[in-house]
Parts: structure tokens; sequence; C-alpha cells
């Protein structure tokens, strides 16, 4: 096992009063850490608490498919194990949905770690060079982050960029949406000036590259298409990324460290594992890889469908049937499809392949989106042809000009692509929403399917409403308020 990895892992298993009050709105930092004499006295403890922040982040993702993938038309909830997935899977969400709640909980803990941090940054004297930067810009970063999450799952929240306590977080109504962006671009700027190169942080935190391409895609969601020009240049031209020959090797626990993977999350088998491998899993389990799943999300027509013959993201992606861990020699495979992508031989509990944030080829469409907006379509074509040239290992699937007669046809075939390449990696949903496109494209998915050409498919009605481009504010969150303080998005 990598050693940096493992120090990361290690290490996230961390000090008890980093753990927020679950019943306290947005589970501030107890007051008891305020007046803690030594708990920030010296630059490891604060290395420590940097990681309790990472450690936030890496304990949600694996379960991010639930309001990211579900909703979208790639995923349907196979069996309601988890409370409150049925709803987003029809998007009848309701106030009261643990998911949303647990969801909301998670990201203020998260940025609550992160302001901590940067509350006591200046207490230690005994930072090593370049020390004190790289912990401010990590927070900074993580702060984002978690910002970014929040405010596209909910549009405006509660902005707070201190420690506070419970009861002052009670008074705290939300901000807007462009507020909180504004807060996010300026932590991810000063981020980007703080933060080491890639190959002088260890593996599974946040680099300057981290911070310079979540930055540009910040700026492609806001459609500041010169200032995402900007950082998406300085990423391809600063950095030494390139893409994989093989597709397969962006979810291979032997290659998860690879040229493609600008920020990702770690994890160690039976140490800190990952729960998603367990999740998507076939239920009985893969010969050979796992003894169990609960395939808790299972692949849509929808997506399957939309895969072209000869496209190799396929297979990592889907497989339509399964020889069970209990195979029999002689027992034919099983028709029970399921996402592939994040399976590979481990507990199925405690998963040690690491779940990538931040990739090239995410970052490489965005600059196809960005140069079409700036007027340059044949340069945006050439940068969705990098992704199809590898997905199907030659140039004779490439888009031409006559592909993209008009904007709605780019999108078309933009949207397609981010579809097939960044499949159950939590972006559909977004994009959908963020083009304008999610009300006329999540009505009636078709989900179950019974063979490779969609027989039997089931269409699932869900006819979705502009409001619900964002998810509820949770209602313990409003209660916890001050009365009148949280307001409830529109629709709910």
């Amino acid at each position: 096992m990598n050693r940096s990895k493992l120090s990361i892992a290690a290490l996230l298993v961390l000090i008890v009063f980093m753990s927020s009050c679950e019943k306290d709105l947005l589970n501030p930092v107890p007051k008891s850490i305020l007046t803690t004499v030594n708990a920030y006295n010296s630059a490891k403890s604060m290395n420590l608490s940097v990681l309790g922040a990472y450690n936030r982040l890496q304990s949600r993702v694996p379960s991010d498919y639930e309001l990211m993938e579900v909703p979208s038309g790639n995923m349907w909830a196979a069996y309601f194990v988890t409370p409150g997935l049925d709803e987003i899977s029809t998007l009848s969400v309701s106030s009261q949905n643990e998911i949303v709640d647990n969801y909301w909980k998670a990201n203020y803990q998260g940025i609550f770690r992160a302001n901590t941090v940067l509350a006591y940054i200046d207490k230690p004297t005994d930072y090593a060079d370049g020390e004190k930067d790289q912990y401010t810009g990590e927070a900074e970063f993580l702060r984002a982050k978690f910002y970014f999450d929040l405010v596209r799952i909910f549009g405006g929240v509660p902005e707070i960029t201190h420690v506070v306590t419970a009861e002052e977080s009670r008074t705290i109504p939300r901000a807007s949406e462009d507020s909180i962006y504004l807060l996010i671009i300026k932590d991810l700027t000063d981020a980007v000036g703080k933060l080491p190169q890639p190959t002088a942080i260890p593996w599974g935190r946040a680099s300057k590259a981290a911070a310079v391409a979540l930055l540009a895609k910040v700026y492609v969601y806001r459609q500041d298409w010169q200032n995402a020009k900007k950082y998406l240049d300085e990423l391809f031209s600063e950095f030494s990324y390139s893409l994989v020959p093989n597709y397969s090797e962006l979810f291979n626990i032997k290659t998860e460290q690879n040229t493609e993977a600008i920020f990702s999350l770690p994890y160690v088998a039976g140490t800190n594992g990952q729960t998603l491998t367990y999740a998507l899993a076939p239920i009985g389990g893969i010969l050979d890889t796992l003894n169990n799943g609960s395939r808790i999300g299972r692949p849509t027509w929808d997506l399957r469908s939309a895969y072209e013959n000869g496209d190799t993201r396929l297979a990592t992606t889907i497989r339509d049937e399964v020889l069970p861990y209990n195979h029999k020699p002689g027992d034919a495979p099983v028709w029970y499809p399921y996402f592939n992508k994040w399976i590979t031989p481990s507990d199925p509990n405690s998963s040690g392949l690491d779940i990538p944030v931040l990739r090239l080829a995410d970052m490489i469409l965005l600059d196809a989106e960005t140069l079409y907006n700036l007027g340059q379509s044949q340069a945006a074509l050439d940068e969705i042809n990098k992704v199809r040239e590898r997905a199907f290992h030659d140039n004779t699937h490439d888009y031409t000009m006559s592909d993209i007669p008009s904007k709605d046809a780019f999108y078309d075939k933009l949207l397609l692509e981010r579809r097939l390449e960044l499949a159950v990696e939590n972006n559909r949903w977004f994009d959908l929403v963020r083009t304008g496109r999610f009300v006329d494209v999540i009505q009636n998915i078709k989900g179950d399917y019974s063979s490779t050409t969609g027989t039997g498919a089931v269409t699932i009605p869900i006819h979705a409403k502009d409001y619900m481009k964002y998810f509820p504010i949770p209602q313990e969150q409003i209660d916890l308020a001050a009365k009148g303080v949280l307001k409830q998005n529109d629709g709910y």
C-alpha cells in the first residue's frame, strides 16, 4: 500500500473534540474547543485539524450518489433500504428527508472544521517552511468545496466563516447564491497562491492544481467564460496531467494514482474504507471479487442505451450479467444489471478503491464548453474528441462541425459526452440543472430493463418541475434556528 495514502487514512481517525454536536443547528464546534489551551499550539495539532476537515469530505462522498445520481436519470434506487431514497428517486422530496438533512450536517461539520483551522492558524510557532500556507490553503480549498456542494444542492445557505457557538448559529440566515459563490471564489483564489505543487504534497491532499481545477469548474457554473478559460489554461499549461490510455485504469485499485487524477479521496480497505463499492455491487456478490452487495442503485436503460457500440466506457461503468460469489461451475450468468465502475476485490463494506473528485477528462469537457461559449467551436469539438478517442481507441467516432449546427446541438453532444464519461461520478444532475435542461429531461425515465435491446424497460414517471432544481432546506434545521431565520425553498 502506498505510504502517503496510508498516512492520510490513518490520521483521519482523529481528535475527539473535533466532532460536532449532532443536535445543534449546523453542528458547530462546541464551546469547549474555544478554551482548550493546548489544542492548536503546534504545527502537528494543526495538521490533525486539517485532516479532520478532510475526514468530513471523505466520509460523505461515498453516499453522494443518493442526491447527485439517483435524481439524474442515470440511476434508479433498487431497494429502499436507505430512508428517504424513494423520495429522491421520484423528486418528491420532503423537508423531513433524512438523506438531505444528513448531507446538510456533513457539509457544515466540514465547514466548521475548516473554520477552526483558519481561526487558529496563527497560534503555532513551530511551522516548517511552507507549512502554514499549506494548511491555510487546504482549509480554504475544503471550505470552498463544502460550500460549492451546498449551494448546488440548496441554493443560498448560511454563510459562516468563523467559529460560532450553537446559540450564534441559530441567528444566521441564508445568504444569497451570489454571496456564497463569491466566498468560494475568494477561498479558492487564495488557496491557489498558498497550496504546494502536486509533487510536493501527499496523495489525497489538495494541491495547487486541485484549487485551480475547482476554481475553473466554479467559473463554468457561473458562466464566467473568461475566468474559466484563464484557470483551465493554467491547469493545462502548468501541470503535467494527461489522459490515461485505458478508461478502466481510472477505477482500478492498482492504478488509482494516475496521471489523470487531480484530487482523489484515499481509502484503505479494512482500516478506513469506503462503502460505495458495497452500495452498488449486486446482492449475492461477484465471483472472485466480493461476497455481497446491496445494489441500492442500479443503471437505468436511459443511461445504458446512450452508449454506442465500441465505447469502452460501457463495460467499466455497467455490467448486465453477473456470476454470483457462490457461483458453481456450469451455472449460467444471472441477468442483474449493476454499476461496475466502483467494484474492486475487497471487503465489500470497507473498499480501498480511491474516489476521484477532480480528474482531467472532466476538466477537458469543461474546457470544450468554455471554448464554445467564447466562439471557438472547432477547438471545442477538438476537446470533446480527445475524450471520445480515448473511449473508442480511435478517431472514427469524432464529432465534426456538421454535428453541431446550433448551440442546442452542441450542448446535446457535450452533455451526452459528460454523461458517458462521468457516469456515477456525481456530475449529471448538476449538469442538467446548470444548463436549464433538467425539467425537459427528467420526465419519464426508462429504468429497469431485461435485455441489451431494452426489452421490458420500465418507464418511471417523475415529471420534474423548475423548483426541484434545489432540494428542500431540512426541516430540522429550520426548527433549530430562531423563528423565521431560515426560509424554505420555493415549492416545498
